[in-house]
């Protein structure tokens, strides 16, 4: 079978995507026949089969070819894209507009979980209970409008995990704190600073939880510093048992149908004063948090299955209906 690996892209986890492309590679090439399309910070594609890791690290990028995607012929393509421009939902119609399957979410559920604050809303309506979440927009900063609380934690409505993010501890920081996060978005979203607070994460695909990771402290895995290593190395996390596992299982489940979600995902949860919360949901995690399962490999097959499984979603009749809408 012929899977194509779509990564890079522009966004500010463009380098971070490069990583988990070549690490999904290194462990599923064994089985499949791997061709990676690489997206430049400007938008265009090209054929990487013959770029290594090291490559990119090093910008060497004669071995680059301009895409031709048919004669690839790929069966489907695997997403691993982060951030705007890819996970947002752009990676997964590229493939429908080529007529490829797509191994990933959705349009809409990348769409809806990359935007932090309408997530939010979404998913507190459907009862998820949900970090407490306010919109703050650069013309509210400009205007002066009072944040609502500090200590805080500002987001960047699109960001990753921790590109962008400032804590304000106090008034006198929010000022400097909302520039430097307005220097990535013209939105952000801001959520209390709780001290005593634990943080999970668990991934799941259709058919299976993985293990339930607690954040030792808040440094990031793929961080800068080390984002061309060419192996996967849990630097900072611990994966363990834990008493509400099955409750942290029950929501994963709840929310991944909610934002009918495909593929591998991974939700980041946080458990505070004995109560679970949602803090944000990953539609494309770094290395597909293969670190999290125990078989990794027998997961990405079963969604590889369901992704076969699903019929090519087209819509041949939407001429017709047009025409019909109309004459009406």
């Amino acid at each position: 079978m012929r899977l194509g690996i779509i990564f890079g892209g522009a966004s500010y986890e463009h380098e971070i995507s490069i990583i988990t492309a070549y690490q999904v590679k290194k462990k599923i090439e064994r089985e499949y026949e791997i061709h990676l399309v690489f997206v430049d910070l400007k938008g265009q594609f090209f054929n990487a089969d013959r770029m290594k890791l090291s490559d990119f690290k090093l910008g060497n990028t004669k071995k680059l070819k301009k895409l031709k995607l048919e004669k690839l012929k790929l069966d489907v393509i695997v997403g691993a894209m982060h951030g705007e421009n890819g996970e947002d939902g752009l990676a997964s119609a590229f493939a429908r507009i080529h007529g490829i399957r797509y191994l990933g979410c959705d349009m809409f559920a990348g769409a809806l979980s990359i935007d932090k604050y309408r997530s939010y809303l979404y998913l507190a309506k459907n009862g998820i209970k949900m970090v407490k979440t306010v919109l703050y927009t650069y013309d509210d900063f400009l205007k002066n409008k009072k944040v609502p609380f500090t200590p805080c934690i500002i987001k960047p409505i699109y960001g990753g995990s921790s590109i962008g993010i400032q804590i304000a501890m106090s008034h006198e920081e929010l000022s400097s704190k909302l520039a430097e996060a307005f220097g990535f978005t013209k939105e952000v979203i801001l959520e209390p600073y709780y001290e005593a607070l634990e943080e999970f994460n668990l991934a799941l695909n259709e058919t299976t939880l993985s293990n339930l990771e607690k954040i030792n402290k808040k440094d990031e895995i793929f961080s800068f510093e080390n984002k061309y290593s060419d192996s996967f190395k849990v630097i900072h996390q611990s994966i363990i048992e834990h008493e509400k596992y099955d409750e942290f299982a029950k929501i994963a489940r709840k929310v991944y149908q909610l934002i009918h979600a495909s593929g591998i995902i991974r939700i980041d949860f946080f458990l505070i004063n004995d109560v679970i919360y949602v803090n944000e949901i990953n539609t494309t995690p770094g290395a597909l948090s293969m670190y999290l399962f125990t078989d990794f490999n027998q997961v990405f097959k079963d969604s590889l299955k369901f992704c076969l499984s699903e019929p090519k979603k087209s819509y041949p009749n939407s001429h017709f209906l047009l025409k019909n809408d109309i004459n009406k």
